[in-house]
């Protein structure tokens, strides 16, 4: 192995490794932004990846290659109902929001071992066969070292513009003034479901 192809593999490794915590860090801003310091995104995470692995093993057989997709949009909105506990609390309770973090920290993790328990009657669960693969854009893929991770880059970058246009009007200047002026309930409820 020469030196390209292992800066390669490492890139490539640490930038799929590294997404989920990326995108985890850019809903803790959505969640900062409307005053909510939310520390349980990585079990909002896990929740949302617990069922989209629950539908895609039970409906990979009659869904087929759309499974994959699917399963992400229903851990999204499972991601996104759980979140909906932390927004309660916080906003409507007016509950600490490092407590009521914490409480999503400690409810998650035994909940997905319960649940996977109770349904599949063992510890884990079988493999998927319905996945994602594999996409290659013709000439990305063919830059020396970087070419690779360019693929995993684009859609990233392309993300954190959109939401930024979406938050502050595609300007990260001042996103205190935004929310100085007008703090409704309803835009702070959406920033937390968005995170």
């Amino acid at each position: 192995m020469n030196l390209t192809s292992l800066l390669a593999l490492i890139v490539s490794s640490t930038l799929v490794y590294s997404a989920p915590l990326i995108l985890a860090s850019l809903g803790g801003v959505y969640s900062k932004n409307s005053c909510v310091v939310n520390i349980g995104l990585e079990d909002i995470m896990s929740v949302g990846a617990f069922t989209s692995i629950i539908f895609n093993l039970t409906f990979a057989q009659d869904f087929g290659a759309a499974t994959p997709w699917l399963g992400a949009l229903v851990g999204a909105i499972f991601g996104l109902i759980f979140s909906l506990l932390h927004a309660f609390a916080t906003i409507n309770l007016h509950a600490d929001h490092i407590i009521s973090g914490t409480v999503l920290n400690l409810l998650a993790p035994p909940l997905g071992v319960f649940l996977i328990k109770a349904i599949y009657e063992k510890g884990q669960t079988p493999n998927i066969t319905a996945n994602f693969g594999y996409t290659n854009i013709p000439g990305l893929a063919d830059i020396p070292v970087i070419g690779k991770s360019f693929l995993l880059i684009l859609p990233l970058l392309h993300g954190l513009q959109l939401s930024s246009q979406f938050c502050f009007g595609g300007s990260f200047t001042k996103p205190e003034l935004v929310f100085a002026s007008v703090q409704p309930v309803k835009i702070r409820k959406l920033l937390i479901l968005l995170a």
